[in-house]
């Protein structure tokens, strides 16, 4: 008898082969996204959802949305060298990142997080992106926002004075980690 888990793959979401019927991660809103929305998002190219299956199976186990976005640097603490005049800069937002509960605690969260730094670094290097933009979710209360800020503060994310919410990460710092994951991946 195998005592292996099943590799686990990051596709890009296909409602045709996907199976986001018996998706929960917890929280309604990012299963409803999952399961009302993301089609339709995608297929309007409003968004890209990149889900992640074990192999050979359709059940999406965790899911992340991106796309790209533009903020004002007067919302940063500084204002970043070579900016714009018109104060505009290209960013890359995480919709979500959601982990359904069968399947929390495997680190699935923290490798669709290197997802996003990895289509972050694509992004930047083909039409420039200055950072990661995110808005941490507030649903079940403030020990939930907490708890998920602490998480997305764990990969370096810094929330904006003006907005605790909303967190910013820049480019710098996602390729260092995307640098410092591809070593651990060698070694």
């Amino acid at each position: 008898m195998p005592t292996e888990r099943p590799a686990c793959r990051i596709e890009r979401f296909d409602p045709a082969r996907h199976d986001r019927a018996d998706f929960d991660c917890g929280v309604g809103r990012l299963n409803n996204f999952l399961k009302l929305s993301a089609r339709k998002q995608q297929k309007d190219d409003m968004t890209r959802v990149y889900v992640v299956v074990e192999q050979g199976s359709p059940r999406i186990l965790g899911y992340h949305a991106i796309n790209l976005g533009m903020m004002n640097v007067d919302e940063l603490r500084r204002r970043p060298r070579g900016a714009p005049d018109h104060g505009e800069i290209p960013v890359l937002f995480l919709g979500q990142v959601a982990v359904d509960r069968a399947a929390q605690g495997r680190g699935l969260g923290g490798i669709l997080m290197h997802h996003v730094f990895e289509k972050a670094c694509v992004i930047a290097d083909v039409a420039g992106c200055h950072a990661i933009l995110l808005d941490a979710i507030s649903d079940g209360g403030a020990a939930d926002l907490a708890r998920r800020k602490a998480w997305y503060e764990s990969f370096g994310f810094a929330a904006f004075a003006s907005d605790p919410g909303r967190m910013f990460l820049a480019m710098k710092q996602v390729r260092a980690a995307v640098r410092a994951g591809a070593g651990d991946a060698e070694a």
